[in-house]
């Protein structure tokens, strides 16, 4: 017993120095939404990262209660408004999702977030339930603003390493908001212009590298035009702004859905990305999450490790006052996967109020 109690404490500071590392080096995600004539908004993001997440898809019901953090004088209680499917991160946050009303949220990777100095005044949530706060009490970005500024940040962390984000909120009016939380206040950046969202830095430094680095007219949409192409965030930033320049009204649901997907960054398997501690690293994206807000079929690409696959599930049809889960990760996840959910509680169970 002591042999295998030893062996379990080499394996778990193992596991938690390959966490570490991974988000030393991780610079991870892209956002894009795009506004059509004829078929409403359709929404794309990656999940890019260096270790497994094993997430999965919960679709949600109205009608339940929740705290949004752990400690403070004041904590965030809601019950929840709206139905919303979401997809979750290491079986703790909800990282993306959108309701029946229509309100799409994300949230990518952002090593400036900090929570600043403790506020007593100020509401607490927790980032980790920052996507489903939004999913479950709003139907639009305009609504969700409002009382902003009154709730302060915490940051949770899993294997003993702090995980921070931004933030983008979208609805079915195009419209779109960026939120940012640093040194305990809020940055936000509210348009329909706010079409692309990736990680570091700052996202009004994103907005001031395209500026200078897009092109000025039509006619230089080309393959000559010398286009940023790398991995890293600013890089793919420029790049899935230049992309979505370019897409044309499409012929239906299914080709939006397409042309979008096509239109997102993908950081391929094994690419470089930067050395750490001495040893080069690398990141890549683990699935993409391509959805319509009228639709509202939830459509992943997973392909990571030995798992390569793509599925979708009908969020109308799953919404009808339970609670479903899949996991995400498996390779048997292949088409139409809505009546492969199973009747369960999933990840944001474990914060209701009254469980």
């Amino acid at each position: 017993m002591a042999l295998l109690t030893k062996k379990s404490l080499v394996n778990a500071a193992i596991g938690a120095a390959l966490f570490t590392s991974a988000i030393s080096a991780v610079q991870a995600c892209s956002r894009l939404i795009w506004e059509t004539e004829d078929y409403g908004v359709f929404v794309s993001r990656t999940m890019d990262w260096m270790v497994e997440t094993h997430p999965t898809i919960d679709v949600r019901a109205k009608g339940i209660s929740y705290r949004g953090a752990e400690s403070g004088e004041k904590v965030m209680m809601w019950t929840s408004k709206y139905a919303s499917i979401l997809t979750t991160f290491y079986g703790k946050a909800g990282i993306d999702g959108f309701n029946e009303a229509g309100l799409a949220a994300n949230a990518l990777y952002l090593g400036e977030e900090s929570s600043g100095e403790y506020n007593a005044d100020k509401v607490q949530l927790e980032n980790s339930r920052v996507i489903p706060y939004f999913l479950d009490n709003f139907s639009s970005v305009k609504e969700a603003l409002i009382g902003l500024e009154d709730i302060q940040l915490q940051l949770f962390s899993h294997d003993g390493s702090i995980l921070t984000g931004h933030y983008s909120l979208q609805d079915a009016s195009g419209d779109s908001a960026i939120l940012e939380f640093i040194d305990g206040k809020w940055k936000i950046y509210h348009g329909e212009q706010y079409n692309v969202l990736t990680n570091s830095p700052e996202f009004h430094e994103h907005l001031n590298n395209w500026e200078a680095k897009k092109p000025t007219q039509q006619s230089q949409f080309s393959s000559e035009y010398p286009l940023d192409g790398n991995v890293g965030p600013v890089e793919r930033f420029v790049w899935n702004k230049y992309m979505l320049a370019q897409l044309q009204e499409p012929s239906s649901v299914i080709n939006g859905l397409a042309k979008l997907d096509s239109s997102t960054y993908k950081v391929p398997l094994d690419a470089a990305n930067r050395v750490v501690a001495g040893k080069m690293t690398g990141y890549a994206t683990q699935y993409t999450l391509t959805y319509n807000l009228e639709q509202k079929e939830l459509n992943m690409r997973y392909q990571y490790g030995d798992v390569y696959t793509q599925f979708k599930v009908d969020f109308n049809k799953l919404n009808d006052g339970k609670n479903y889960t899949l996991k995400a990760d498996e390779q048997h996840n292949v088409g139409d996967m809505t009546s492969k959910f199973e009747q369960k509680n999933g990840v944001m169970a474990q914060y209701r109020v009254n469980k």
